[in-house]
Formats: structure tokens, C-alpha cells, sequence
């Protein structure tokens, strides 16, 4: 059985991916106020998973037709975020592997900003980039089978960057 969590090098195919997406998914969700490539995928040169992280904006997520994405190969994961009933999340395969992950977000929600700070602090600070992507290598040697616990074990790490990175941010509108 092949591992459901790869970390690997860079491609940079990865945001002609994300702009062939992008267009599709401005097709099926008209009225969409923004689409960003985010996550590690979006950072040139930094390892990571092979799947496309997406984020839309909406005006409000909860007038978003889910339906709508299903020809395009998502699927609705309506429990993936319980606590934020703003945001949606939806998952695609390409040939039986996970490809992209779509997370659609109201205007009013942080997480759209906060998404772009961490990629832009990350692009921004190479020795960011390194620690990661450390992170991410360890967590995929130690969990190549569970996605949820490779993402617990980098967490740690995560969360410290995503720290560092809203800092950076504030400091940056601050200027």
C-alpha cells in the first residue's frame, strides 16, 4: 500500500495547477470575491505535500452550492472544520490521489488573510522555510499512513511559524 503522506521537492508546475484550477472554479462558484494558492505548494521552493491548496472567498459560505464543485471532482467533507461553520472544505483526487484541497471562506472570515500571511512569511524568510519544511519531512517519515497525525506532528512547529508570520504581517500594515 503506498503511503497516503509524501513530502516532496518543489515543482514548479505546482501554481500552473493552482491558475488551470483557479479558472475552473471561477466558472462553477460565479460571484467569488477571491482565489489564492496557499500552503506549502504555493511557496517557491519548499517541499511539500503534492496537493494544491486553494482558498475562495465568498460573501457567505453558507449560500455556496457545494453541488456545483462535484463535477469537478470534489468531494464535501462537512465535518472537517465543526467549529467554523464559515468554512467549507472539500478535497479532490486526480487518478486516486489526493490532489487539492479547496477550503471556501465568507468575506468576514481571518483565515484568508492569515492563510496569506503564513505564505507570504514563509516565501519571505528562507530560514522559515527551512524549519518547515524540516517538520514536514520528520511528520511524514513518523506518519506517512495518517494525514491527521502528520499534521499534529509538525503542529508544533506550524504554530510557531504562523506566530512569527502574523507578527511579521502586523508589523508590515504597521509600516
Amino acid at each position: 500500500m503506498d503511503p497516503v503522506v509524501v513530502v516532496v521537492a518543489y515543482d514548479p508546475a505546482w501554481p500552473a495547477l493552482f491558475a488551470a484550477e483557479a479558472r475552473l472554479l471561477a466558472a462553477a462558484l460565479p460571484g467569488t470575491l477571491s482565489i489564492e494558492h496557499v500552503g506549502s505548494t504555493s511557496v517557491p521552493g519548499l517541499a511539500a505535500k503534492p496537493v494544491v491548496d486553494i482558498v475562495v472567498v465568498v460573501a457567505g459560505a453558507a449560500a455556496v452550492d457545494v453541488a456545483a464543485l462535484v463535477p469537478l471532482g470534489y468531494t464535501f467533507r462537512p465535518h472537517a472544520f465543526p467549529d467554523d461553520p464559515d468554512h467549507l472544505f472539500l478535497v479532490k483526487d486526480t487518478g486516486g490521489v489526493r490532489s487539492h484541497h479547496l477550503h471556501v471562506f465568507g468575506e468576514g472570515s481571518p483565515w484568508p488573510a492569515r492563510n496569506r500571511a503564513f505564505r507570504d512569511y514563509l516565501a519571505a524568510h528562507p530560514d522559515a522555510a527551512r524549519r518547515y519544511e524540516a517538520a514536514k519531512h520528520a511528520a511524514a517519515a513518523l506518519h506517512p499512513d495518517s494525514r491527521g497525525r502528520y499534521g499534529e506532528a509538525k503542529e508544533e512547529v506550524m504554530l510557531r511559524l504562523v506566530a512569527e508570520a502574523d507578527a511579521w504581517s502586523a508589523r508590515r500594515r504597521a509600516d
